[in-house]
């Protein structure tokens, strides 16, 4: 008999299976021999009293048929995988992008039995991984294979984190199992808050583009899509580079939220977008050690099992109906210039799986809306991001050194002497971030920090340093879609991901992915 156990409360210190079995021995009244784990659901981290830390657990434990059940504890039963009906192999979906939504849409299509054929704009994840070197140490960069474009897509230089909370569960399980399947930790499927990190990211993306070769999917990079060939309103092909025709049946778009030359292409073609809104802001970096010391207290700041603290703020203008929260917090971290055009400045961060870097950092980013675009315009998001990218390159030198200013020298309005310490490779230069910024975000980010400073001081103190600016938080616009997730004027296109302004982050996109391609072959099925 296979049964759920809840809340076991381990000490931090004694965390382990054998501590695990010794919980569910005392909770189910029998000997530790008599049980064994099928399976870690969930475990997360109860910081709540600074004494004593403790991880929730909740486990699958087998035990004999014969066992009474007095207290009716649910029993777990394996869900049966759903069978696909394998569809016509003489169909050839393009796929658009490979990066998270780009890959699982392979792979589903794939499960199928539906060989797809694959264009990314930028090249292998090994490539680029030299180009993103390359810019970092001597700031050489490459437009089509940077922190943005190339397999793997954006998250493949980012924390990795692996939680979403916009789409239902079982579409997440499953994203999470194929990632374990392809060479992530079987970790990842159970605790609160998973990440992966780059180094086991990029790892699991060479698996996953193995595979996908293996059973005969077409992968082409540096191929970028410069049209698309239409006909009654529907999807018939696409361009590649300028110059080459693909004849296809459909096409799953997943370029990604800064394919900016994409979604131009897309305007001129008629394709409806609508604006969206999005969130700008700063990269805020402390020392790891005050992050820790801020969360954790001091029994448990150096507490290595615990790993590097995390934290989330948020703080709402209610007058104003503006919001500014943390996102994307990266402990032991680094920040990134995620830079990817000419002229324009954007940071990110990353951070490897270890989380062992000496600093921590998140975005602090403020919402804006599509009224702030002063434009009716579908594009009009893409420049407002623009304008303040463009800004931060020229307060940076204009020399792909990073604009940065010590929080402190922000909140008073003076320029930094000298900046603090920080993890930026490309380098830092002092500037005064209120002049990258329009001025309601500036003021917005100062009433925030004011706010959380009350809190915690040592948050809002002269080991901070802010680093801008982060502007690509989401897509600054919607490819409009049906619940079908068609394109709504153009047959036969899906816009999936994150360059559809429907979700954000690596599994909701993926999720996504696999949604739609389930949808598209399921709703052709049921039409003959």
């Amino acid at each position: 008999m296979n049964l759920i156990l809840n809340n076991l409360r381990i000490p931090v210190e004694k965390d382990g299976r054998d501590e695990y079995i010794k919980a569910a021995s005392q909770k189910l009244n029998v000997r530790e021999t008599a049980i064994h784990i099928v399976k870690i659901l969930s475990k997360s981290l109860d910081a709540g009293d600074k004494d004593q830390f403790y991880y929730e657990i909740s486990l699958v434990v087998n035990t004999s048929d014969s066992f009474d059940n007095k207290e009716n504890l649910p029993v777990y039963f394996d869900k049966i995988a759903k069978e696909r009906e394998s569809k016509n192999s003489a169909e050839w979906p393009v796929v658009i992008g490979f990066g998270p939504a780009g890959m699982f849409a392979a792979l589903e299509l794939l499960a199928y039995g539906v060989k797809p054929i694959i264009f990314e704009r930028g090249k292998k994840i090994e490539e680029r991984t030299i180009d993103v070197q390359k810019f970092m140490k001597e700031k050489v960069l490459d437009p089509e294979s940077n922190i943005q474009f190339g397999e793997g897509g954006a998250g493949s230089y980012s924390d990795g984190k692996l939680f979403s909370r916009k789409i239902n569960t079982e579409y997440i399980n499953k994203v999470l199992d194929t990632f374990i399947k392809f060479g992530a930790p079987e970790e990842i499927g159970y605790v609160s808050k998973p990440h992966l990190g780059t180094d086991a990211l990029c790892g699991i993306v060479r698996n996953i583009r193995n595979y996908i070769l293996e059973q005969g999917g077409e992968i082409h990079y540096r191929s970028k899509m410069t049209d698309m060939l239409l006909s009654d309103n529907a999807i018939v092909g696409v361009v590649i580079n300028g110059e080459k025709e693909y004849r296809c049946s459909s096409i799953y778009l997943a370029v990604g939220h800064s394919a900016r030359d994409t979604f131009e292409m897309l305007h001129n073609k008629g394709i409806i977008l609508e604006q969206k809104p999005i969130s700008v802001g700063v990269r805020v970096e402390h020392p790891v050690e005050i992050i820790n010391r801020m969360r954790y207290g001091e029994k448990y700041k150096d507490f290595s099992g615990i790993g590097a603290a995390t934290y989330s703020l948020n703080y709402t203008d209610r007058k104003i109906r503006r919001g500014v929260y943390t996102f994307c917090m990266c402990p032991g971290g680094e920040v990134i210039n995620a830079s990817s055009e000419y002229g324009m400045m954007v940071v990110n961060g990353m951070s490897y799986s270890r989380r062992s870097s000496a600093f921590s950092n998140a975005a602090i980013v403020v919402t804006c809306q599509t009224d702030d675009y002063c434009s009716a315009d579908p594009l009009a998001g893409v420049g407002f991001q623009k304008d303040i990218e463009r800004k931060a390159f020229h307060a940076g030198g204009g020399k792909w050194e990073v604009p940065a200013q010590n929080l402190p020298d922000f909140l008073s309005g003076k320029a930094s002497g000298s900046l603090n310490k920080n993890s930026c490779a490309t380098g830092t230069v002092a500037a005064n971030m209120h002049e990258i910024f329009p001025a309601f975000v500036s003021d917005a980010l100062v009433t925030a920090f004011r706010t959380w400073e009350k809190t915690y001081p040592s948050f809002v103190s002269s080991h901070a340093i802010l680093i801008g600016a982060e502007t690509r938080t989401s897509a600054p616009l919607r490819i409009t879609r049906s619940k079908e997730f068609e394109s709504v004027n153009i047959k036969n296109l899906y816009p999936i991901g994150e360059g559809s302004g429907y979700t954000g982050g690596i599994t909701s996109s993926a999720a996504d992915a696999i949604r739609a391609v389930e949808a598209v072959l399921s709703s052709r099925s049921q039409h003959g």
